[in-house]
């Protein structure tokens, strides 16, 4: 059992919070049937995240016993069988398709949508560099709509952009990291090379807090709510302080972990969190008029 958990790797669990984005910038947190909703869809990723987890680990398990990060894993070192492995994966996502679409049907498109996704990124992307990273962040992005469609709200199409480029730099940052190891393990590592990955990262830094800043401060939820505009510092230092953790401190290979064993990183997330809260709680009030 102890290895099942380990190779569910609920730490990555993290990247599923991203579901409750719906149901702050909708202003729905207050609201008890969102909530549950919410994380009933957080835990229905969870599981179908995890599920993915385990089809990758069998099929990476070769590569993986290669890699000296990653060959103490239990399916790669040979301690979590691959049959039980993907037993359990089926287990899994058929858990995860029950749970969300108990309380909202359009979650189970959205949740078949993200499995499709890991599918092609399993079996095709992996070895495309460039594809791999953004086949990567598509997840995110169906994580973000799939947390607004249970709760029936529209997301930001900004917001949205801002999160497609905030995972794309995250995972070229990972591509950095696994570039300097130079194990090989990846194949479409062959396609990178340190000076693009800089670049690259360079551009998705960029975007992300510009397209964060336009949402924060010209989008219709923006104009409803102005004191949107107080988030912004948070992910600006975010991103900076992501940046240094990868040039300076060499730790740019696992986000999760960096987020949450780095505090200026969990808190500005959590400080994020408790303005975004405070901007959204306040009353309407539409700041700019139209003829």
């Amino acid at each position: 059992m102890s290895d099942l958990l380990v190779s569910m790797r609920p730490r990555q669990w993290t990247k599923n919070l991203l579901l409750f984005a719906g149901l702050i910038f909708a202003a729905k947190f207050t609201d008890l049937a969102s909530v549950v909703a919410a994380f009933a869809a957080f835990t229905a990723f969870c599981l179908g995240s995890s599920a993915g987890y385990l089809v990758n680990d069998v099929v990476d398990r070769e590569a993986d016993a290669k890699h000296p990060e990653k060959r103490d894993r239990p399916i790669a070192s040979g301690r979590f069988s691959a049959g039980h492995a993907l037993i359990s994966a089926l287990a899994l996502a058929a858990a995860g398709l029950v749970l969300i679409t108990l309380f909202h049907p359009i979650g189970y498109l959205w949740l078949a949508v993200y499995f499709v996704n890991q599918a092609f990124y399993i079996f095709v992307a992996r070895r495309a560099a460039i594809l791999d990273v953004f086949i990567i962040a598509f997840g995110f992005v169906i994580r973000a709509v799939a947390g607004a469609a249970v709760l029936d709200v529209r997301i930001s199409p900004w917001l949205l952009f801002c999160t497609l480029m905030l995972a794309l730099f995250l995972g070229f940052a990972k591509r950095k990291h696994e570039l300097e190891l130079g194990t090989g393990s990846r194949e479409s590592l062959g396609g990178y090379s340190p000076q693009l990955v800089d670049h690259l990262m360079v551009i998705c830094a960029a975007a992300t807090v510009l397209s964060y800043g336009v949402y924060a401060i010209e989008s219709r939820t923006a104009w409803q709510h102005p004191l949107l505009g107080l988030t912004i510092p948070f992910p600006l230092f975010g991103v900076f302080r992501y940046l240094q953790l990868v040039y300076v401190k060499n730790r740019g290979g696992d986000p999760d972990r960096a987020l949450l064993r780095d505090p200026w990183l969990a808190g500005t997330v959590l400080l994020w969190i408790l303005v975004s809260l405070y901007a959204m709680s306040g009353e309407e009030r539409a700041l700019y008029f139209f003829d």
